[in-house]
């Protein structure tokens, strides 16, 4: 059976076009993920979460769980790369490479 919550009126419209009308109920919706092609279920407890407290506007569930997840550690991983980089001990002929040769 599918969940169906009320949508708060006031809290949806809080970012929004005000000519844009809120749906009465949000309902749990399957979609596919882009990334990896699985199925996934956005709830409708997940969809008044993220419209009516995160105020997404005008977005969707696009991507699964485990792709979410995979992306977000590699933009772990690779914040944590650059701020290695950026502590790392400048190249010793770091001014050769700054000057402008032509």
């Amino acid at each position: 059976m599918r969940t169906r919550l009320p949508v708060d009126n006031e809290k949806w419209c809080a970012n929004r076009n005000p000519y844009d009308l809120p749906p009465d109920y949000y309902y749990d919706e399957i979609f596919v993920c882009s990334e990896c092609g699985a199925e996934e279920l956005w709830s409708a407890k997940q969809q008044k979460e993220w419209y009516e407290e995160k105020n997404q506007i005008y977005s969707f569930a696009k991507r699964c769980r485990k792709c979410r997840a995979h992306i977000k550690a590699l933009k772990e991983e690779q914040k944590r790369h650059m701020e290695e980089m950026a502590n790392k001990e400048p190249h010793p002929n770091e001014e050769f490479f700054k000057k402008k040769h032509t």
